[in-house]
């Protein structure tokens, strides 16, 4: 029997992800303090700096973040000492406690708009209000247990910044490795781009994360890029004589690029006679010249890019690392400062737009945290924190999240109870032994915490059933509480989500109209500086700017579109307008992409105003079709392919070659751009097919 895909992917298991070697670290986090408390008779206070060492753990183990892990670590550690300041001493008055934690849910709703950095200082904010803020006091006392969470936090934030072995790049050798082959995959034909893609921005993270001195590593990730859009360009054009066998020949190449990068070795010789493959021909006319002189540009490039990567590959043949702590970093105030004003614009646009996803999420914890805390007091056993703890974790913004960990929670918790309760019968662990128990299972929860959320729930339910016990005279019944408290929040949890849901229809309009207005601006940057004839530094810097907004577009675009597809039938949207809508958007990133990629390539400067007009009427397409997704209007695209046609005609009539040949090249690349922007403009006609693919 075949299983619902939320539950298939709530109980999938990612092997390639498991990270025995950071957990050693992380896991150390957790038992050091137990071992201190120990040792020094307060095993009470061991168990609450471990218990703050564990999110961090966490935080730690967030590999795909590209934000440093320094500020992650320590904003995760400062937002848990705080709430667990905050909730003691609120603890005891039940006002004030469900005003915090509707503050504190609300705030972490919104920060999810801010990336996965800032999510996860929100989570662990939340958990520390409900975890450690249990236990009430003066001032005082609540510094106290303040200062627990804090040195285990810290703690945890050292270790793992602290203990790096000498080694190889084998790490990021490996990512780099995994992105060859991947585009060796997308030249044979065997995969689309996505697999790519999505690698090469993780293992760009990574490299920024793990090796920011390394340039060469940073130009392999970045010609990466190059390639991938090369290919994918080439990838339009398969009736072009010779197109099939180059990409044969660069799928090859770049697997020995790959199998070298792995092993640190210089990679095997260029393949023969892959230059020979495309090559431009003047004598063709029309269309079909067109395309001929789009394929020769790229082939062109493409190989300039493999030669590239072959040389630094056998530079980094011999290339090796000693990582030291990076504790402290050189960040400019400047840059800080207009880093905190974009985020706290973003997040007051996010908290006034009542139809912003994120908005809905962080109303929905602001009403549901206090709501399970009320709940989990009135329950006739200790610790209920584990019911608004779970509704917490459980609840995201979209659906499918939120049905995916709200079944691999109970799963996993449940499995978990069966694990804590077989190890307390049967071993009843106490002092070392308990120790050790709880730095295993720290350890291999880490271990997979990328790899399967339901394990590592599993586990996790286990050791926090261990921690507690330190001081549970009756530990066996605290297991099946827990099995309770899970299942009560994870109910509340998902039937928040039903009552009031966030339907991805609205949003996926938006994320494309967006993505459209993400294109013409690109355009813009793109036509100037072929009118132009050179970058300038503004330019250039503009250039960059809207490169990296057109792809972040793209990115959320797809990312809602998914989001739509894993909605239940009853509320999921036709999503078949936005996929052939970001079907188009796609080709015409390619040409845009490698348009770019020309202009920053040549060395000869050469103005070529005759392309302002095509480029105009191009941008003002792209406007008409983020205005036709936003109101629902028909659009009334200007003839592009006639303004195309057209600029073939000037190249082929001018006396000027290197002018005739870069118009000619211009008009070779619009060739696709125009099949793309009129296919967009044909599914938008007419305009009620969005309607209804939205309603």
């Amino acid at each position: 029997m075949r299983l619902p895909a939320g539950v298939g992917r709530a109980l999938a298991f990612n092997r390639a992800a498991l990270a025995p070697g950071r957990a050693t670290r992380a896991a150390l986090g957790v038992g050091v303090p137990l071992v201190i408390g120990a040792a020094t008779g307060h095993p009470a206070d061991g168990a609450m700096a471990a218990a703050g060492a564990l999110p961090v753990g966490v935080a730690a183990m967030s590999s795909s973040s590209p934000t440093s892990p320094t500020s992650l670590l320590v904003a995760t550690t400062t937002g848990m000492a705080l709430s667990t300041f905050v909730d003691s001493m609120c603890a005891g008055h039940a006002a004030a406690v469900a005003v915090a934690l509707a503050l504190w849910g609300f705030a972490a709703g919104l920060l999810v708009v801010l990336g996965q950095a800032a999510t996860i200082t929100g989570v662990q904010a939340v958990i520390g209000l409900l975890v450690f803020g249990r236990y009430p006091g003066g001032v005082g006392t609540s510094a106290l247990h303040a200062a627990a969470v804090m040195s285990g936090g810290l703690l945890q934030t050292l270790l793992s910044l602290g203990l790096r072995p000498m080694r190889p790049l084998g790490t990021e050798r490996a990512a780099l490795a995994d992105v060859y082959r991947r585009l060796s995959s997308l030249a044979a034909g065997s995969s689309h781009g996505g697999p790519s893609g999505e690698a090469i921005a993780s293992t760009s993270a990574l490299l920024t994360r793990r090796a920011p001195d390394s340039s060469s590593l940073r130009d392999v990730i970045d010609e990466a890029t190059r390639i991938r859009l090369e290919l994918q360009a080439l990838s339009s054009v398969p009736d072009v004589a010779g197109v099939d066998e180059l990409r044969a020949a660069a799928s090859s190449w770049l697997a020995d690029l790959a199998e070298a990068l792995s092993t640190a070795r210089p990679s095997s010789p260029e393949p023969t006679g892959i230059a020979d493959h495309v090559r431009a021909d003047d004598t063709l006319t029309g269309r079909g010249g067109s395309r001929q002189r789009f394929a020769a540009a790229r082939a062109t490039a493409l190989i300039g890019q493999l030669r590239a990567v072959d040389r630094l590959v056998a530079t980094l043949a011999g290339e090796r690392r000693l990582p030291l702590p990076r504790i402290a970093g050189s960040v400019s105030v400047l840059a800080l400062r207009g880093a905190v004003r974009r985020d706290a614009a973003r997040l007051h646009e996010t908290a006034t737009d009542r139809s912003a996803p994120a908005f809905r999420h962080a109303v929905r914890l602001a009403v549901l945290l206090p709501l399970a805390d009320v709940v989990s007091r009135g329950l006739p056993w200790p610790r209920g924190y584990w019911v608004p703890l779970t509704t917490m974790v459980v609840l995201k913004p979209d659906y499918a999240s939120t049905m995916q960990r709200g079944v691999g929670r109970m799963v996993g918790t449940g499995l978990g109870v069966v694990l804590a309760a077989a190890l307390i019968a049967v071993a009843r662990p106490t002092g070392g032994s308990l120790v050790l128990a709880v730095t295993l299972l720290a350890w291999a929860s880490y271990t997979v915490f990328a790899a399967s959320f339901t394990l590592y729930t599993l586990i996790l339910t286990a050791l926090v059933v261990l921690l507690v016990s330190t001081g549970d005279p009756k530990p066996l019944s605290a297991v099946a509480d827990r099995a309770w408290d899970t299942l009560l929040g994870g109910t509340i949890a998902l039937i928040g989500y039903a009552v009031w849901p966030t339907r991805e229809a609205a949003t996926l309009r938006t994320t494309v109209s967006r993505l459209l207005s993400a294109l013409a601006d690109y355009a813009e940057s793109v036509f100037a500086g072929y009118v132009a004839g050179s970058l300038d530094d503004d330019l250039r810097r503009r250039l960059g700017e809207r490169a990296r907004t057109a792809r972040r577009a793209r990115t959320d675009a797809q990312a809602s579109l998914d989001r739509a597809d894993a909605e239940p039938p009853r509320l999921r949207a036709d999503t078949g307008l936005a996929q052939s809508v970001l079907a188009g958007a796609r080709r015409i990133v390619i040409v845009l992409h490698a348009l770019r990629t020309t202009l920053q390539d040549s060395a000869d400067p050469v103005a070529v105003p005759e392309v302002e007009t095509v480029g105009r009427a191009v941008v003002d397409a792209l406007r008409q079709l983020e205005n036709a997704v936003r109101s629902l209007q028909p659009v009334q695209l200007p003839d592009l392919r006639a303004l195309q046609q057209q600029l073939e005609v000037t190249a082929d009539g001018m006396h000027d070659e290197r002018r005739s040949r870069r118009i000619a090249l211009v008009a070779a690349h619009l060739d696709p751009l125009v099949d793309a922007v009129d296919t967009v403009a044909h599914m938008l006609d007419p305009a009620q097919a969005l309607e209804e693919a939205s309603a």
